[in-house]
């Protein structure tokens, strides 16, 4: 309708009245413009904001997850400090060949560890992370989840080559044992988490003695065992400075959003 008027006006030559319908145009498609492009980044915004409120409980369950981690370590090292003074000093844990045997087995035990990177990965994914307007928060998050997981996440999923050999040298009944008696697992959250125990034994002392003959026999179990029980103790450096990290993010992502 107002385009008929400016027509209308124009036939007649009413300059006054076209320029101030011209003006009226303008400012309208100025305005619709201006209130569109509002509309869009409060929408942006908001996504942002959406993003950096699943990265936070993401880095609040990596932090906890972490936390756990440490205990375990500490009791397979324990385990490993127990077998390392037997294949180094021929000591007994606690003078049974049967509890020296399980320790050279726990000693082989792990957890693996992944940070939590669904939503970051979907944010880059979906070449979005401009939504996160802060370029510093958006290099920690880089930091975090793409330099820190590929230096350290491979080290922590890694298997150490003990494991298998310890494995390998452990009759398959004593195995079966262990795992039905002294190893717990539970679903903590979303993740299992593990426990070792201490627990009777299936076999003789005679029978024990005699598996702790096969492992020194073999080379590689000494070896194998000094090198992942120096590899525990940078697992837990790394981990303790990895919780740091998480919780520092987690707690700067909850300031910036109030």
């Amino acid at each position: 309708m107002i385009f008929r008027r400016i027509l209308a006006h124009v036939k007649t030559q009413n300059w006054l009245a076209v320029g101030i319908y011209f003006v009226i145009v303008v400012v309208g498609v100025f305005v619709a413009t201006q209130v569109s492009n509002w509309n869009d980044a409060n929408r942006d915004r908001a996504r942002g904001e959406g993003y950096l409120a699943s990265i936070h409980g993401e880095l609040l369950t990596d932090a906890a997850a972490i936390e756990r981690r440490p205990v375990f370590w500490g009791q397979v090292a324990g385990y490993g400090e127990d077998a390392l003074s037997y294949a180094e000093r021929g000591t007994l844990k606690n003078g049974s060949a049967w509890e020296t045997v399980l320790a050279f087995f726990q000693a082989s035990q792990i957890w693996p560890y992944t940070a939590t990177d669904t939503t970051y990965r979907e944010l880059t994914g979906a070449g979005e992370l401009s939504l996160i307007r802060d370029n510093t928060m958006r290099a920690a998050l880089a930091d975090y989840y793409v330099v820190r997981k590929s230096r350290l996440d491979p080290m922590f999923a890694e298997l150490p080559a003990y494991r298998e050999t310890i494995r390998g040298l452990t009759p398959m009944h004593v195995q079966s044992h262990i795992w039905a008696n002294c190893h717990r697992a539970v679903v903590d959250g979303t993740e299992e988490a593990q426990a070792l125990l201490p627990c009777e034994s299936p076999i003789s002392e005679a029978e024990a003695r005699e598996i702790l003959r096969t492992y020194m026999a073999a080379p590689e179990v000494l070896r194998g065992l000094r090198f992942w029980m120096s590899t525990i103790r940078v697992y837990s450096d790394l981990s303790a400075h990895d919780r740091q990290t998480a919780m520092r993010l987690a707690e700067r992502i909850e300031t910036e959003s109030n």
